[in-house]
């Protein structure tokens, strides 16, 4: 009879041992620090204006990652109605902080080698694509970014397209 009274405490202790590890496990697993994101950001322009004679795309940037990145070039190319218009590389001295976006100056070169732009007037527009490799220095990673969209003169402001 005495052994039988043990049994059920002892079955009672094995098993709160067990839960115990179980939950110790469980908490290990949730103490393994912040999660960091590490995703290519969008990217999206907001204008091309003229500025001394050049077209300067004012281009948004959002990033998902939650760490801040270091941007230090863009290399980039832009087709206008389909034809390749014109690349170039950009210099960059920003930080995109996490999850959160900003405004990049990517200098298109000079207005006259951009006819095509020069020639929307009015209600016309012009199909466009903005894409190229983002360098970043802080983590040193490479993103491949793309925006297509249609370009129409901006209503009260010559020389400007969004």
């Amino acid at each position: 009879m005495y052994p039988s009274k043990l049994a059920p405490a002892h079955r009672f202790h094995s098993k709160a041992a067990w839960l115990l590890v179980a939950l110790a496990l469980l908490m290990l697993a949730g103490c393994g620090g912040v999660r960091r994101v590490l995703g290519p950001p969008t990217l999206s322009v907001q204008e091309i204006e003229t500025v001394d004679g050049h077209y300067i795309a004012r281009v948004r940037l959002d990033s998902p990652s939650s760490m801040p990145i270091t941007l230090e070039r863009f290399d980039w190319k832009l087709a206008l109605g389909g034809l390749a218009a014109g690349k170039g590389s950009q210099a960059l001295a920003q930080t995109l902080p996490p999850v959160a976006g900003d405004i990049v100056r990517i200098d298109l070169g000079p207005a006259s080698a951009l006819p095509s732009l020069g020639a929307l007037t009015g209600d016309a527009s012009l199909t466009y694509v903005l894409e190229g490799e983002l360098k970043c220095s802080e983590p040193n990673v490479r993103f491949q970014l793309r925006y297509e969209g249609r370009l129409r003169p901006t209503p009260g402001k010559p020389g400007s397209f969004r």
